[in-house]
């Protein structure tokens, strides 16, 4: 009841600059999905050789060094452009800060980022010692968890952060999202019954005025 009354609320009370606030944070959002999902699959180009090859000796590996601190230097950078996209996100959210449940949303996502942040630094904390002999181990290890962690993310954007923005401030229901896919404007047509009754209604009303002119 409590949450139907809020929607309601939200329905009358959000601003046409709210709006084009929302349909930004939308982009914004997706936008940070796009990145994530970069930073993710990017880890998977050593993420991969060090899985199938788990006995790959410190010598093998310091061998590759200059190519590995290149991949560790750009797989920092997309994660960083996920954060800054991030921020940018939150601070359009902001225009919505005297809801309870925007602030909540917002809390949940900047500690999701905060927890990836910090294994992200233990990621790259590994490439200091390349000698180490569970550096491989460590290094999958340490990027299943951060994968795990970008998942729960794009989890956490797509079925609640956006959702929330089109049900409580946009508020979209399905009818909407279809019709936006395929570009139809559903148009509330009069029930039939009602235009029947409209049509007999004026058949007789002409009726009696060719009656009332003989």
């Amino acid at each position: 009841m409590i949450k139907k009354a809020y929607a309601i609320q939200m329905s009358y009370n959000v601003t046409n600059n709210e709006k084009i606030c929302a349909e930004k944070a939308i982009l914004r959002f997706n936008y940070c999905s796009r990145l994530l999902d970069r930073a993710s699959k990017y880890l998977n180009i050593i993420n991969t050789p060090f899985k199938d090859s788990p006995d790959m000796t410190p010598e093998q590996i310091v061998e590759k060094r200059v190519l590995i601190r290149k991949f560790r230097d750009q797989a920092l950078l997309k994660f960083n452009n996920f954060k800054n996209a991030s921020f940018k996100a939150v601070v359009i959210m902001n225009n919505f800060s005297s809801d309870t449940q925007t602030i909540k949303l917002m809390k949940s996502f900047i500690s999701s980022i905060d927890d990836v942040e910090y294994k992200i630094k233990k990621f790259k904390n590994l490439f200091d010692d390349l000698e180490d002999k569970d550096f491989p181990k460590n290094l999958t290890d340490i990027i299943s968890d951060i994968k795990k962690d970008c998942e729960d993310i794009n989890k956490l954007i797509d079925e609640r952060i956006k959702n929330h923005i089109n049900t409580n401030i946009l508020s979209e229901n399905w009818t909407d999202q279809v019709g936006s896919e395929l570009q139809v404007k559903i148009e509330k047509k009069t029930p039939l019954i009602i235009e029947l009754s409209n049509q007999r209604q004026k058949q007789l009303n002409d009726m009696i005025n060719d009656r009332s002119k003989l």
